[in-house]
């Protein structure tokens, strides 16, 4: 199993590798650098500004599910997850990282588990909202298997998220985690906690308010991420209507969530570059928008060291 999980990192370390590579082969970097290390001061304040109330909307947006619990646990809990998601190869780790530490302030790790896994559920299908309203609202001709694979993701998570509504499924969920423990004791403690864990997802499911509003703050999040792309656009000149950056945004981001690659490197950089290269935009723009996001990324991860290191002081 060790084994396992090291050759995944590899693998992952080894597509963001490779992809960069690509990247530096076909674009003139010299550019993309020039541009980056003449960025105005307030330029770079305004896009951490942004980053910030982006991250205090998704924690918002995840304390939906546990309106009883302080909001500062949600967002060390949050930033914890930036940190291990860039310094680990995946996003699982980011996420259990969530699960770990937010843990601590709930009756049971399953209550955590579930409210991690439907926050992203639920924050994937905003942002495929997100995307069809720009392919809805565009004046370009796109293929319309843009729309379709978004349409497509979309139906599996909310078929994935709503199943277990279903008494039958329920019921067949829970069969199937108790078959184990009915060979061996030994299972007893590792299936009750995974049924539990079902339980709890399940009852999330009979409050179509809270859900509603988890993903309306889905939405809000989407808004705060897409005026980060636009104030980039802005600032270099890039000729994209809000409109199109929507699907764009959508796109990328349902791109960068594939566990491919370290923390969506190199799957975002080759994602921009090829959307904008589709609608005619310069290879570079795309390298100079992810450059400016992959810093945002560093900032969230460095602030989620910083409360990594302030709880090893407090300890």
């Amino acid at each position: 199993m060790q084994n396992k999980t090291i050759l995944k990192r590899v693998i992952r370390i080894a597509v963001s590798a490779v992809l960069i590579l690509i990247l530096c082969l076909n674009i003139d970097f010299a550019t993309v650098w020039n541009d980056l290390i003449n960025m105005r001061p307030w330029f770079l304040g305004l896009i951490i500004l942004f980053a910030a109330i982006a991250v205090v909307v998704a924690v918002a947006k995840w304390r939906v599910l546990l309106p009883e619990v302080p909001f500062a646990p949600f967002l060390k809990a949050f930033l914890y997850g930036c940190f291990f998601t860039l310094v680990l190869p995946g996003q699982v780790f980011g996420e259990a990282a969530k699960i770990a530490i937010f843990g601590r302030y709930t009756d049971s790790y399953d209550r955590s588990i579930s409210t991690v896994i439907i926050d992203k559920i639920t924050g994937i299908i905003s942002l495929i909202i997100t995307g069809l309203i720009g392919l809805l609202f565009t004046k370009l001709e796109l293929p319309v298997a843009f729309a379709a694979i978004l349409i497509a993701i979309m139906v599996v998570l909310l078929v994935l998220l709503f199943s277990l509504r279903a008494e039958r499924v329920h019921q067949a969920v829970l069969r199937l985690v108790g078959a184990p423990k009915r060979k061996s004791p030994k299972f007893n403690k590792a299936c009750d906690s995974v049924a539990n864990f079902v339980d709890t997802w399940r009852a999330y499911l009979f409050k179509p308010a809270l859900l509603g509003k988890s993903l309306a703050m889905g939405i809000l999040f989407n808004v705060a991420l897409l005026s980060q792309y636009i104030l980039v656009c802005w600032q270099y000149n890039i000729p994209i209507s809000v409109i199109d950056m929507c699907w764009i945004m959508a796109i990328v981001n349902v791109m960068q969530v594939l566990p491919i690659s370290l923390a969506g490197i190199g799957v975002r950089d080759a994602s921009l570059v090829t959307m904008f290269a589709y609608i005619g935009i310069a290879k570079e723009s795309a390298m100079i928008m992810a450059m400016v996001l992959l810093l945002v990324i560093i900032f969230r991860a460095i602030a989620g060291a910083g409360c990594i290191l302030y709880d090893m002081i407090r300890k």
